[in-house]
């Protein structure tokens, strides 16, 4: 592999993740059972929530067309994201309600996340290591007018296929605008002596569902702003739309404890974006930030709500997005 296409392939690597500036974070209350607050459901009411914990999950940049050189300044990208709800968490990161748990009530509990944004490549520098290795590092800007949801599911959606993530109106319980946001990367390549590049394969998480498949290495983290513009008071009494949400991301390839993922949801309802990391149209194999159009990463994000500052809400940001943390915690890689 020539070295400005594994270049170009570091580069790419800053496409996703998503961090929140550093801001106080308050307790929401959150009923996931669908059936409101006090007096409506005081029995199922989660009053001192703070944290929306996603579960580990992925995120593609599109089209970003590797192999040629280091994207340039000024390019914009588009970045998918999804994953599953691990747990509602208090402030203190202790469990109020594990994804997929019914209480008692006989129906299982579901919950994921999409998310659907761009961002722009502000700084791309090479740092050659010696002995044939080559550290990229990168930064973003996220644009503002992208879009997250969350929605109410009968099942959790598959990481691997890419199924069972968006939704419709009728099971959004909250949706925001992204108002923007930065990230950084930082992609290590590594040549043999006859300038081949070594890869890992892609999926070393478990049974390796993409055989043929390997990937380059990266790892990054990243801020995203938000205001909720949609919430479902039924499962989110005491929110209000306005609120900012600021949440913390990482962005890991290859891939150590979930599965890439096959498809991801465009329009946030449907799986029908096929993930294209192929080394030619009929090819059964790749190397993902290198070969084919599209980037996938391993990510891990977290999320709170904002107190408000005086007279109006405080700025903050909402990820969705291994290695995420929440204020003074980060959670470890993916």
């Amino acid at each position: 592999m020539k070295l400005n296409r594994l270049l170009a392939a570091m580069s790419a690597a800053g496409l996703m993740a998503m961090v929140g500036p550093a801001q106080a974070s308050i307790t929401f209350q959150f009923n996931p059972y669908g059936t409101g607050g006090a007096p409506l459901d005081p029995t199922n009411l989660i009053k001192d929530a703070g944290i929306l914990d996603q579960a580990p999950g992925n995120t593609i940049a599109l089209d970003v067309h590797l192999g040629g050189a280091i994207i340039p300044v000024g390019t914009v990208i588009k970045d998918l994201y999804q994953a599953n709800l691990s747990a509602v968490q208090d402030l203190f990161t202790a469990n109020l309600f594990s994804n997929g748990t019914n209480g008692g009530s006989g129906l299982n509990k579901f919950f994921t996340f999409v998310a659907s944004f761009t961002e722009t490549v502000v700084t791309a520098a090479v740092t050659p290591l010696g002995g044939g290795v080559f550290k990229l590092e990168n930064g973003f800007s996220i644009n503002g007018g992208g879009t997250f949801k969350m929605c109410k599911q009968l099942a959790l959606g598959s990481n691997l296929t890419g199924v069972g993530f968006g939704c419709g109106d009728a099971d959004t319980i909250l949706t925001g605008r992204i108002d923007g946001g930065d990230t950084s990367q930082t992609t290590t390549l590594k040549f043999t002596p006859a300038g081949a590049l070594i890869t890992s394969k892609l999926d070393q998480a478990g049974i390796d569902n993409w055989p043929g498949y390997q990937s380059v290495s990266s790892i990054g983290i990243s801020d995203i702003i938000a205001t909720v513009d949609f919430v479902n008071a039924m499962y989110f009494p005491d929110l209000q739309i306005g609120r900012k949400i600021s949440a913390n991301a990482s962005l890991v390839t290859p891939y150590k404890v979930v599965d890439p993922s096959r498809s991801f949801s465009s329009g946030l309802v449907t799986n029908d974006t096929l993930t294209d990391i192929n080394a030619c149209a009929v090819c059964a194999f790749g190397v993902n930030g290198v070969t084919g159009k599209d980037f996938i990463f391993a990510s891990d994000a977290n999320s709170s709500f904002d107190a408000p500052e005086p007279g109006s809400l405080a700025l903050g940001g909402f990820a969705l997005v291994g290695l995420a943390v929440l204020r003074a915690r980060r959670k470890q890689s993916v």
